[in-house]
């Protein structure tokens, strides 16, 4: 029973991941942003770069319907690292963009 029920775990997790990857690398919104607009942003929130450049009009762009208070709940978690994105710049753009949601702190 035990080795049924690990196979029917293993399985749900396999089909999780068949269903959403396909979602996500098609640009399936992450908080309010498409998974491109957020490889547009990579650049201006890189891991380890310094200096960044400054975000470009196509990232400020992506960022117009972001969803700050979900970005929040992400900024500690490792989603983000996927991207290679650091999460102390990346709640930076918005202000870098001058965009209303600029005055929403975490």
């Amino acid at each position: 029973m035990e080795f049924y029920t690990k196979l029917a775990i293993v399985a749900i997790v396999l089909v999780a991941t068949l269903v959403t990857e396909p979602m996500a690398t098609n640009g399936f919104p992450i908080c309010g942003v498409s998974t491109d607009g957020l490889k547009t942003c990579q650049p201006a929130v890189a891991k380890g770069v310094n200096p960044l450049p400054p975000p470009t009009p196509e990232c400020c762009a992506a960022l117009t319907n972001a969803d700050m208070p979900c970005f929040c709940k992400l900024k500690d978690s490792s989603f983000l690292s996927v991207y290679k994105i650091d999460p102390t710049h990346a709640m930076e753009l918005p202000g870098k963009c001058n965009l209303p949601q600029a005055t929403y702190h975490c």
